[in-house]
């Protein structure tokens, strides 16, 4: 997935979490806390920090997701963002440490799950095929997860497996048709 289109992912998650948080009432708002307030300030600074990387300046995005840190040392977007920074300057083991730290707060956070096993693929192709595994499990509609696993289950000669999570992945998105296989030497 593009890094733009994953930032919009981010940004649209951030937005959800934020949204569907709270009671589940139509009292309006309560009484903010210290913690809730700080949770704002991040939230707010990750879409700050988010359209800054839509507008290309990844040096202030990275800065900015770095003061989400401060205020929420867990937010999982602020954690994946800096991995997805690290990961685009070919930085692989801040990249593995920042999707680290974002699978620390949520197990499930799929685009963690994935970025992370792209890193992996180069150094370790089966920690990578378990992560795709993981993320596929969370949510079986990754039609990018599908390719990455079955292009790695070729290159290990899994090639039955193989194939179905390829045509899964092209059935998907039919664009995923013209995707080449990642080298893995």
């Amino acid at each position: 997935m593009p890094r733009p289109a994953l930032a919009v992912l981010a940004l649209l998650s951030t937005l959800l979490v934020t949204g569907c948080s709270g009671d589940s009432t139509d009292e309006g708002p309560s009484p903010t806390s210290a913690s809730s307030t700080t949770l704002s300030a991040a939230d707010t600074l990750v879409e700050t920090a988010l359209q800054q990387l839509e507008a290309g300046d990844d040096a202030k995005a990275r800065a900015t997701f770095e003061n989400v840190l401060e205020l929420d040392a867990g937010n999982v977007y602020a954690h994946y963002n800096l991995g997805l920074l690290a990961q685009d300057a070919g930085n692989d083991a801040l990249a593995i440490k920042e999707y680290d730290a974002a699978l620390e707060t949520d197990p499930e956070f799929t685009s963690a799950l994935y970025n992370k096993g792209i890193v992996l693929e180069a150094d370790d192709l089966g920690s990578a095929v378990e992560l795709y595994r993981r993320a596929l499990a969370i949510d079986p509609d990754l039609a990018a997860a599908h390719m990455r696993l079955g292009f790695a289950l070729l290159h290990l000669g899994e090639t039955d497996e193989a194939e179905e999570h390829l045509a899964t992945g092209v059935e998907l998105d039919p664009s995923m048709a013209d995707v080449r296989a990642p080298s893995y030497d």
